[in-house]
């Protein structure tokens, strides 16, 4: 079935804000970067009040706010400004790249997050896993200590689920919680988008693998409801931690009623880390082009805003937000519709 993708792509180009137009030349209309339309959408990118907001929180040294982890500490701010249309190689972020890799620097900020140390200790990944995330998005090298090691380890937990016939093999059910077992390995969020983002591993069979064992993992884990928390060891205060699971249900091909449940769900933010976890899922993972359809065609009949409760969009905005001004009615739509578009457009279009 045909879509009339350019409709869509001219309403953003002629309507949105700067990022939103950026984002859309150079990811759907792959318009090169040094290009003067660029440039001067870069410009028009720093002045949005979005963005102003999240630059107003570098340090002199380049570290952003306080933390490493968070949507209001490092790796919040540096997605943030990307999520935005920012190149790696901007100025802003490069500095902030530095003080991450700067030993002398990061020492002076939070550069840990809690049960970071534990994660890292059970070999699940904790603060060097946001390290090698963070490193990953500006294609840093792959040689780097912190990133080779992460590799490592995702190419491990990933491998490791052909030894698994249930998620029982690797977790375990608490009275009040379901945690991973002692030293258990099951790929997580951190694993998937590591070796999402890096090429080095790709070799000989490993590929070929690993696309297989994502396969496994989703015939595992896709109609499994249950949050599989990390319980710390006492030497690192006990209690329980949400390592970084990865959305294998978002996976599953979705209908119209399935896509309403997710709109109606009462967690508001579920449409937009939906929306977020099937974007740019590339087809070693991708189990199914249902849900790409699906997204297309309510494009087409452009009634999917009517669907959206406030609720819903409250918890997008928050999650997958471009438009820096919402009071606007119609911002709310060329939002929503750059991140549908961005979701199905190059799926369907291969």
């Amino acid at each position: 079935m045909g879509y009339n993708f350019q409709k869509h792509i001219d309403f953003l180009l002629e309507n949105a804000c700067p990022s939103i137009r950026y984002l859309v030349h150079r990811d759907m209309l792959k318009t090169p970067t040094d290009e003067p339309v660029m440039k001067e959408l870069q410009s028009e990118i720093l002045q949005q009040s979005n963005v102003q907001k999240l630059l107003a929180a570098q340090h002199p040294d380049g570290w952003f706010a306080k933390g490493i982890h968070g949507c209001d500490d490092m790796d919040g701010h540096i997605g943030g400004l990307l999520h935005l249309g920012f190149e790696p190689d901007s100025p802003y972020i490069q500095k902030a790249i530095t003080a991450l890799t700067t030993p002398e620097i990061a020492a002076q900020h939070k550069n840990r997050f809690i049960g970071g140390e534990a994660l890292d200790a059970e070999g699940r990944g904790g603060n060097h896993a946001i390290i090698a995330q963070i490193l990953s998005w500006v294609g840093y090298s792959e040689d780097y200590p912190i990133m080779a090691e992460q590799i490592a380890l995702a190419q491990e937990h990933l491998f490791a689920v052909f030894d698994y016939t249930s998620p029982d093999d690797f977790s375990v059910r608490m009275k009040n919680y379901r945690c991973y077992k002692p030293n258990a390995r099951f790929p997580g969020g951190n694993h998937i988008s590591l070796l999402n983002a890096t090429q080095g591993w790709r070799t000989g069979n490993n590929f070929e693998t690993a696309k297989a064992a994502v396969k496994h993992c989703y015939e595992l884990m896709k109609d499994f409801d249950e949050h599989i928390t990390y319980r710390k060891p006492k030497e690192f205060g006990s209690g329980v931690i949400g390592p970084f699971n990865y959305n294998w249900q978002a996976l599953k091909p979705i209908d119209r009623n399935g896509f309403r449940a997710i709109l109606e769900s009462s967690y508001n933010c579920q449409f937009g880390f939906w929306i977020g976890a099937v974007t740019g899922t590339p087809d070693w993972i991708r189990q199914s082009t249902q849900t790409y359809e699906l997204l297309a065609q309510l494009l087409d009949e452009d009634s999917f805003m009517d669907m959206i409760p406030d609720t819903a969009l409250k918890g997008f905005r928050h999650i997958q937000g471009r438009e820096p001004n919402w009071k606007k009615k119609a911002s709310l739509k060329f939002d929503v519709t750059f991140a549908m578009l961005n979701a199905c457009r190059n799926v369907i279009n291969g």
